[in-house]
């Protein structure tokens, strides 16, 4: 295998998995990384669960047999703040993320490397395909896919499909969590994890800092099981739990990376249609799927118009502050 920055011919991996409350499907998950066929991995388990369950499943697993593990007991249930604490803990000189309901072939981390030393120096991230084998027909939930500077995201791509590594493009790669991974050193160079993006749009802002650092986001041919279960942010894949974070978190990505691109009228009315798409829309038809009560969606759609109002003001100021920057 050629070098992979930094100097590294067959790098030490890290394995950040960041859990919450969810102890029998992570004790699945870490049991499938003892299958990895690469040899040079640790593995890192963020916790923020209620309980001690996730501990004991953990101290389990690392006295039945060599899985090196490192545990954190962390507050927030944020899954930026849980991430970066990930990365001060790790020793690898690349990070893989991966969720605690997923199950990656055994071939997983060599094929992510691989599309480093394909790539160069230049290559930052590399993720693959997610499957959702939940679902009848086990369609794929992303691949190869590229987001706008509003959020807006293409799920499906095929393989062929043209990069988006443009510094200062519109549309660029992207990765999903569950199959992701990153140059430690880089990720440390852009400041690691934005953690006003508690859930939702976390990893998509990483790869956007990236390649406007000048650095590339690649897809590997490696395909992740995912099986989503239910959390604090959904009772089940289209009951969502989380329109707060949604909406706070569209709106505040697009103020960041699409504020002063486009006229405040277009800025505006492309934020409108992706909000009323992203969450209104969907919230309203969970009314004729789920049967939900007039009170719970209108519950859902202040959560929506909060998050807006957050992500707004949160937006605005960092447009403030890096003008003041600017004109320093």
């Amino acid at each position: 295998m050629p070098n992979i920055a930094p100097n590294l011919a067959f790098p030490l991996v890290s394995i950040i998995i960041c859990t919450s409350d969810r102890h029998h499907f992570l004790e699945k998950a870490l049991k499938s990384l003892e299958l990895l066929s690469y040899p040079d991995f640790e593995v890192i388990v963020i916790d923020s669960s209620s309980t001690t369950h996730t501990s004991e499943i953990v101290h389990s697993i690392t006295n039945k047999n060599s899985l090196r593990v490192k545990l954190l007991k962390v507050k927030p249930l944020n899954l930026s703040y849980s991430r970066n604490r990930g990365i001060k803990l790790a020793s690898g000189a690349i990070i893989a993320f991966f969720d605690d309901d997923a199950i990656p072939p055994s071939e997983w981390l060599e094929k992510l490397l691989f599309s480093y030393s394909l790539h160069g120096d230049n290559c930052a991230a590399v993720g693959g395909a997610v499957r959702d084998l939940t679902r009848p027909g086990h369609p794929l939930q992303f691949c190869r896919g590229i987001t706008n500077l509003f959020s807006k995201t293409i799920t499906i791509r095929s393989a062929d499909a043209v990069d988006h590594n443009e510094a200062n493009g519109f549309w660029f790669n992207s990765l999903m969590g569950t199959n992701s991974s990153f140059r430690k050193d880089l990720l440390e160079e852009i400041n690691g994890y934005d953690e006003f993006f508690d859930y939702f749009l976390d990893e998509t802002d990483v790869c956007l800092r990236l390649i406007q650092a000048g650095y590339e986001v690649h897809y590997a041919d490696v395909t992740v099981n995912h099986y989503p279960q239910p959390s604090h942010n959904r009772i089940d894949q289209k009951h969502l739990t989380c329109w707060y974070s949604l909406a706070k978190n569209t709106t505040y990505f697009a103020f960041k990376h699409g504020f002063k691109k486009f006229p405040f009228l277009i800025f505006v009315t492309h934020l409108i249609l992706l909000i009323t798409h992203r969450c209104l829309l969907r919230i309203l038809r969970l009314k004729f799927t789920h049967h939900l009560p007039i009170s719970t969606l209108i519950k859902y759609i202040q959560q929506t118009f909060h998050g807006i109002r957050i992500g707004w003001n949160a937006g605005i100021s960092l447009n403030k502050v890096n003008f003041s920057e600017e004109t320093c």
